[in-house]
């Protein structure tokens, strides 16, 4: 116990009783404190974000084109969430005597038609960590369910724990719709899913400092620290199912008789185009929180036209990931025009949109990749589909002494006589 007194750390000098902790390693010791300074000199991915001044903020021309990469269609929203980032982090990084509130967002549109993509994409081309959120998880503090605060908790662990980074980062709320109020006089009982998660999001998304939960052994040695929102950029989507209706009673175009207008297949888009925060007011948000999210912008379904785009010119999409997996097996894949467009024709009638796209193409796969392995040592080294493969169609294989043949064996695993 008395040797224990005479311990230095090998790295600042400080004695055992002069730091909180001294771990000792093969004839060394280190103290607590150079480990933390040392986390720091290391953990240093991050820290030209956090020097970054309004110079350095992509444009939000700059945004959109980042965008255009990974996203079809949608220009609108796609120009309005460019807007609202540039604004956001401008006003994080530009002193001014002027205080200037931050505008979070809530984007409309049906499943599929990209809401969780453009949020997690913006969150890349700014280079600020993002989270996201299920409402349907959600519940009031203190009941069964995730409560608010885990999304910051979500956040700062996507941050590494480095607090100052996390705070600066974008977090999306998905189905904020299966969150509207119960009717007036539903229900006696406490709506703790409902209106309860949303009075719970007002602060956070306004901006409060909250007590969040941090990992032990990381950079911080408090059990729980300080978390600022107010520079957190808030993204809240829904589908809204059916406020198409509320739109149009507000605004009281229906009508009957030899006078009234014939409403078009895209008149519901129309529509949404029109959506106005009274909507969604009496949609079943409250007022408070709709008032918010003063950014609303609407997302249109897909066309079939978008949706082979979707499949041929987008970056990272699902065609060119299948064809990654099949290269690791030796094997190249090849698609013809007629399989994108069958692809985007099926995906259209499911009405899914950019989801149903992934689920067609996968389908069709499920034999090739898994016979790969065996396909590849039969001599196979490029599979192409010409067409969307149905029980007269199949996929053909050219051999590595350059034969074609076409798959006789090819089935579908789920339903064997699909058709076009």
């Amino acid at each position: 116990m008395t040797e224990e007194k005479f311990l230095n750390c090998s790295f600042c000098g400080k004695n055992r009783d002069d730091v909180e902790k001294l771990i000792a390693g093969p004839s060394v010791y280190i103290c607590n404190e150079c480990i933390t300074v040392s986390y720091d000199i290391l953990d240093d991915k991050h820290q030209h974000l956090l020097q970054t001044d309004v110079k350095n903020i992509p444009t939000p021309t700059e945004i959109h084109k980042y965008l255009d990469d990974y996203i079809i269609g949608q220009e609108e929203t796609k120009a309005i969430l460019s807007t609202c980032a540039y604004n956001h982090y401008k006003r994080i990084y530009h002193k001014s005597p002027i205080k200037i509130e931050k505008s979070n967002v809530l984007m409309v549109g049906p499943t599929g038609s990209g809401k969780t993509l453009i949020a997690k994409t913006l969150a890349n081309v700014l280079n600020v960590p993002f989270a996201i959120a299920d409402a349907t998880t959600l519940t009031e503090a203190g009941y069964v369910g995730d409560d608010v605060e885990s999304i910051l908790e979500r956040l700062l662990s996507i941050a590494d724990h480095d607090i100052n980074l996390a705070q600066r980062g974008i977090i999306y709320i998905d189905e904020i719709d299966k969150k509207t109020r119960k009717s007036e006089g539903a229900s006696a009982a406490r709506d703790v899913s409902g209106e309860g998660v949303q009075q719970a999001l007002l602060r956070l998304i306004e901006g409060t400092v909250s007590k969040v939960k941090v990992a032990s052994g990381k950079k911080y040695n408090e059990e729980f620290v300080d978390f600022d929102t107010s520079q957190i950029l808030f993204i809240v989507g829904g589908a809204f199912v059916g406020i198409e209706k509320q739109i149009s009673k507000r605004k009281k175009t229906a009508s009957i008789g030899f006078n009234s207008k014939l409403k078009s297949k895209d008149s519901s888009i129309a529509n949404l185009r029109n959506l106005e925060p009274t909507d969604i007011i009496k949609y079943g948000l409250i007022p408070e929180l709709v008032g918010r999210l003063p950014v609303i912008t609407t997302l249109e379904k897909l066309t079939e036209e978008q949706l082979v785009l979707m499949l041929t010119k987008i970056k990272n999409n699902v065609t060119s990931q299948v064809q990654e997996l099949m290269r690791i097996d030796g094997i190249e894949i090849e698609f013809g025009d007629e399989y994108y467009k069958t692809v985007a024709k099926k995906a259209k009638k499911i009405e899914l949109g950019a989801r149903a796209v992934k689920t067609i193409v996968e389908k069709s796969l499920f034999y090739v990749m898994y016979h790969a392995p065996d396909l590849h040592n039969s001599g196979v080294r490029t599979i192409i589909f010409d067409n969307y493969p149905c029980k007269t169609i199949k996929p053909k294989a050219v051999y590595e002494d350059g034969k074609t043949r076409t798959l006789d064996d090819y089935k579908f695993f789920r339903g064997t006589d699909e058709e076009q």
